[in-house]
C-alpha cells in the first residue's frame, strides 16, 4: 500500500469520526453513502442498538431479532454517537454496547487485518494506528455521556453473559414489552453462526491480538488508555447504578422518566 492510498483512509476515518458525532452533519452522509435505510433511526423505528464496533453489536442484534420471533424494525450498525442522539430525540428505545477501550480497539483492528488483503489499496486496517482508534472510543462515549438518562447500557460482560437480562432493563426502562432472549449455549451458538465470522472470536484474530498489544508500550497510548479507562469507569457506573436483577425488573412497575430537562441536553 502506498503512502497516498494510507494518508486517504486516515483522513477517511478522521472525517467520518468528526461527523458522527453530530446528528445534522452525520445523516446526510449516510444518505449520500447509501447506507441500508434500516440502519438510520427514524420516528418508526422500535429500538436502536449501537455502540463502538467490537462491542457485540452484531451479537446482541442477533440475539434480539431472534428472540422477538417477528421482524422489528431496529436500527444498528453505524457506530456513530450520532443515531444515538438522534434516538434520544425521537424517544426511541435504545441499548448502548459499551466494552473496556483496549479491548475493543484491539479487537476492531484485529478484525480489519484479518478481512483486509494486505496486497490491495482497500486495507484500513494497516493505515490506521491504534491511537486513531482510542481517540474515536473516547469521542465517541464522551459525546454521549450528557444523555445517559434516556438509554440502557449493555456492558459487554453482561451482554455477552446473560443478553436476556439487558432485555429485561430494555422492557424496565422503556415501559416495552420485547420478549426475553434465553442465553443458552445452543442459543448463542446458532446466533454467531448467523451473524457471521465476525461475531465471535477467531484464532486468526487472537494471534493479531498479541502482536497489536505491542502497539499500547509508547506513553502517548499509555495516556490515551487512562482517559479512556476513566470514561468506561463513568459508564459502568452508570450501567450499575441503574441496574436491577432479573426478579427486581419483572416485579417493579416502570416509573417514569423524567423529561423536563430533555431540551437542556440536546
Amino acid at each position: 500500500m502506498g503512502a497516498l492510498e494510507k494518508n486517504f483512509f486516515k483522513q477517511k476515518f478522521e472525517v467520518r469520526s468528526f461527523l458522527s458525532l453530530y446528528p445534522n452533519l452525520f445523516f446526510p452522509l449516510v444518505k449520500l453513502a447509501g447506507k441500508q435505510p434500516s440502519r438510520a433511526v427514524d420516528k418508526n423505528t422500535e429500538i436502536v442498538i449501537e455502540g463502538f464496533p467490537r462491542s457485540a453489536n452484531s451479537f446482541s442484534i442477533g440475539a434480539f431479532q431472534f428472540a422477538q420471533g417477528r421482524p422489528v424494525r431496529l436500527a444498528s450498525h453505524l457506530h456513530a454517537p450520532a443515531q444515538i442522539i438522534r434516538a434520544v430525540h425521537l424517544s426511541i428505545p435504545t441499548l448502548v454496547l459499551i466494552r473496556k477501550p483496549v479491548d475493543a480497539v484491539i479487537s476492531f483492528k484485529s478484525l480489519e487485518l484479518e478481512v483486509s488483503d494486505p496486497n490491495s489499496y482497500i486495507s484500513p486496517g494497516l493505515s490506521i494506528c491504534l491511537k486513531k482508534y482510542l481517540k474515536f472510543w473516547i469521542s465517541f462515549y464522551t459525546r454521549i455521556k450528557p444523555y445517559k438518562d434516556y438509554y440502557v447500557i449493555g456492558l459487554f460482560d453482561e451482554v455477552i453473559q446473560d443478553f436476556g437480562v439487558v432485555i429485561e432493563k430494555i422492557n424496565y426502562n422503556f415501559n416495552t414489552k420485547f420478549l426475553s432472549f434465553e442465553h443458552t449455549k445452543n442459543n448463542v451458538k446458532n446466533i454467531h453462526a448467523q451473524q457471521g465470522f465476525h461475531s465471535g472470536p477467531s484464532k486468526k484474530r487472537q494471534y493479531l491480538k498479541a502482536i497489536l498489544m505491542k502497539e499500547l508500550e509508547n506513553d502517548e497510548i499509555k495516556s490515551l488508555i487512562a482517559k479512556a479507562n476513566s470514561v468506561y469507569r463513568e459508564f459502568e457506573i452508570f450501567a450499575k447504578c441503574s441496574r436491577l436483577s432479573s426478579t427486581e425488573i419483572r416485579a417493579t412497575s416502570v416509573a417514569d422518566l423524567e423529561t423536563s430537562e430533555i431540551s437542556e441536553l440536546l
